[in-house]
């Protein structure tokens, strides 16, 4: 009777506790129970801290932890947010995370790390603002990365790794003021665009290392700064997509990338481009055709970029993986008669600078016996600056045709001042000749002497005065006197007499 009593005590007891200990996790409390955060029925936890000032810190620990069973974390338009380290582990049905526009964003090592039973997470980071990117950040089946309109102060080691089944990483807008080495360090991604933004001063080398991307890799309008050698090392990409950048120096094998496709390099402002700067871009050994088969290997398109410092073998390319495109570069300088060929011969020939930089990927050939395709040249592949600095560009053929043969300008000049000479010749012949001509005729002029003489003979005792000038009787052009002109000659006043006899009548 004791134990049976003793029995039913128990069990008694043990629904007691066990009924009062569900109560306590059912009325629980979490993040979800404090503003500014609130759920819905599908596990939702959406945070808008437009009212609230204080720090917001997403953590496992505590009153205000986060529950393991959300699905989905928003938050927005917070002053300081705090993302704790492995704070969303417990959460195996999480499929995405969105932070925007948070002011100050803190995160730390494994802020990101997933429990290994989610798949699918897509994590958007947008127009927030981050200290320090620390290392291992991320761990765990990531589906997509965006960082949108993104200030980073520093980019550390190991930022981006640690990532699997990662289809989409995605920087835009970014601007990160400093790099460390290995900051994406060995991962498998199908897309990594890096679109507008900077990278600050400078570029270390190994920035991107041994990153595999099976679909496309594009840096479309980034501006960096010096982009040393082996910055970024990406294999197996059947797409390479460098455009709209702005590089001020370009180290040598700044690129060390295994296509599987087309390259293509478009639009691009480079300063100073060291020698086999793009040689590291070649195709995957898988892939590369064999040296027979020329017509196999993909397309290289180095279209509309332009340049200010760069030497022999600077634009040089693996000629045995790719068939070179060049159209429209523009070398940043004004023009000049004597560069333009030495400028093209850069581009066009470098056997010496191509056999020792080609032997240490194909020790195995000798590079002379590799066949080379031909750069096809056209009118408009190579354009130079026409007025200066700040001059429209203008191709090497128009250019030489204008100004660097006789066919050019230079003849027009030469004749110019042919012609203005023999201008001056006749000029000075018709001058001398009008002057001798003027002179001649004026020594067959005569004047009358005295300027002031009586023109008329008076009919009054026969003397020559002015005032028969009015009487209307005709002149006497004998008693003009002319002498020469040229000569001086004191005036005479002639009083002339005329008598005449009368025949007398005497009456007888």
């Amino acid at each position: 009777m004791g134990a049976t009593r003793y029995v039913l005590g128990s069990a008694i007891l043990g629904l007691f506790w066990s009924s009062l200990l569900k109560g306590v996790l059912t009325n629980s409390t979490s993040r979800c129970d404090y503003p500014p955060c609130s759920c819905d029925h599908y596990g939702r936890l959406t945070c808008d801290c437009k009212e609230e000032g204080e720090e917001l810190i997403l953590t496992t620990d505590g009153e205000r932890r986060l529950s393991p069973h959300t699905s989905r974390i928003s938050v927005s338009n917070c002053s300081s947010v705090m993302l704790a380290n492995s704070s969303l582990i417990s959460m195996t049905g999480l499929r995405s995370v969105d932070l925007q526009n948070v002011a100050n964003l803190t995160l730390v090592r494994q802020s990101f790390e997933l429990s290994p039973y989610s798949t699918r997470t897509r994590i958007y980071v947008r127009n927030s603002s981050i200290d320090v990117m620390p290392s291992f950040v991320f761990r765990g089946d990531v589906e997509a990365i965006t960082f949108e309109n993104v200030r980073i102060g520093q980019l550390s080691a190991f930022s981006f790794a640690n990532l699997i089944h990662t289809e989409n990483l995605r920087l835009e807008n970014c601007r990160v003021e400093t790099t460390e080495a290995q900051a994406f360090k060995k991962f498998e991604v199908g897309y990594l665009h890096v679109i507008g933004g900077t990278f600050g001063d400078q570029l270390p080398s190994r920035t991107m290392n041994d990153i595999e991307v099976s679909h496309k890799f594009m840096l479309d309008g980034v501006k960096m700064g010096v982009v040393r050698s082996n910055a970024f090392i990406v294999k197996s990409p059947r797409t390479v997509a460098i455009q709209n950048c702005i590089v001020d120096n370009l180290e040598s094998e700044a690129f060390d990338v295994t296509a599987q496709g087309a390259v293509i390099i478009k639009n691009n402002t480079f300063g100073s481009i060291s020698v086999g700067a793009f040689l590291g871009i070649r195709a995957d050994r898988e892939t590369r055709s064999p040296p027979s088969s020329a017509s196999l290997t993909h397309d290289l398109i180095f279209k509309n970029n332009s340049v200010s410092n760069f030497e022999e073998g600077s634009l040089m390319f693996d000629r045995t993986s790719f068939r070179p495109e060049l159209d429209n570069l523009i070398i940043s300088l004004p023009c000049d008669c004597q560069m333009l060929p030495v400028w093209k011969n850069y581009v066009l020939n470098y056997t010496n600078v191509y056999s020792r930089f080609y032997a240490r990927e194909n020790l195995f050939v000798p590079p002379q016996s590799q066949p080379q395709e031909p750069i096809n040249e056209t009118p408009e592949t190579f354009l130079c600056l026409d007025g200066g600095i700040d001059g429209t560009p203008i191709s090497f053929v128009d250019y030489e045709g204008r100004h660097c043969s006789l066919g050019g300008s230079t003849l027009v000049f030469i004749l110019i001042i042919v012609g203005a000479i023999l201008a001056l010749i006749i000029c000075v012949c018709l001058i001398v000749w009008c002057c001798r001509r003027r002179r001649q005729n004026n020594r067959k002029k005569w004047i009358s002497v005295p300027t002031n003489a009586p023109d008329v003979v008076s009919k009054k005792n026969g003397v020559i005065g002015r005032e028969a000038a009015t009487s209307g009787t005709p002149v006497d052009s004998r008693i003009t006197m002319v002498v020469p002109d040229g000569r001086l000659y004191r005036e005479t006043e002639f009083h002339v007499i005329v008598e005449k006899a009368e025949p007398l009548t005497t009456e007888l």
